[in-house]
């Protein structure tokens, strides 16, 4: 568990900061319950990524992701000639990052529905898009498919008929999900009411960016679905 007054600081990178959040206790034994990590838990998992490639995260992100996807308008800190085409966004969890030296993995990245939309493409065709591939069929199936049991649905994140693999949450019986999305969906929500999804078998990705939660997403999701043609 990490501290509320240990935040990262002004002048704080994944390097300096991530051992300090290592020192504090485990929230509890893995594999006994599920949690939603909103700050922590990717930032983890982006600092493995820089130690095992030797590469800055944000770097990594940029070489590895972004560029090859044509993710153009995709940032942790906006150029000052974009600022004026961000919205005011409520409720977010930017202070929590003082420093611009933080690349978080978990948040404070900046895109629009056209780059994101291009990252979702990429998973429906299982890693690659524009003649690049990012990652491997079986990479993309380990990650759409529940690791957790029934450990999420038990959540209030998570519900009846609901599973979680890879940082996303899957439908896995519709019925009892009653999110409007078919089986095998997988997607996630970010601050402000964003969703996206994919669904592999029907070969469609869906990215909607709003500025407040709706139930507009369960709704268009059940429109596509009850419109798709067997």
């Amino acid at each position: 568990m990490v501290s509320k007054l240990d935040r990262p600081g002004s002048s704080d990178t994944l390097a300096s900061w991530i051992p300090r959040a290592a020192a504090g206790p485990l929230d509890f034994q893995p594999g006994t319950r599920w949690a939603y990590s909103g700050t922590v838990g990717l930032d983890v998992v982006a600092r493995i990524i820089e130690i095992v490639s030797g590469t800055p995260f944000n770097e990594f992100v940029q070489t590895r992701i972004f560029d090859p996807l044509d993710m153009k308008d995709t940032h942790w800190n906006v150029p000052e000639d974009k600022l004026g085409r961000m919205p005011v966004m409520r409720n977010d969890k930017g202070p929590w990052i003082k420093s611009a030296d933080y690349f978080s993995g978990s948040i404070g990245l900046v895109s629009t529905a056209r780059d994101y939309v291009h990252f979702q493409q990429m998973l429906v065709n299982n890693g690659t898009l524009f003649g690049h591939r990012l990652l491997k069929p079986e990479s993309v199936a380990m990650m759409s498919t529940n690791q957790v049991g029934n450990l999420f649905n038990e959540t209030a994140k998570g519900g009846s008929g609901r599973g979680f693999g890879y940082t996303v949450g899957i439908t896995v019986d519709p019925e009892q999900a009653n999110d409007g999305r078919t089986a095998g969906a997988f997607g996630w929500m970010g601050a402000a009411g964003t969703v996206s999804w994919t669904a592999p078998e029907e070969e469609m990705t869906i990215v909607y960016m709003v500025q407040g939660p709706t139930d507009l997403p369960r709704k268009i999701a059940e429109t596509v679905r009850d419109a798709i043609v067997e």
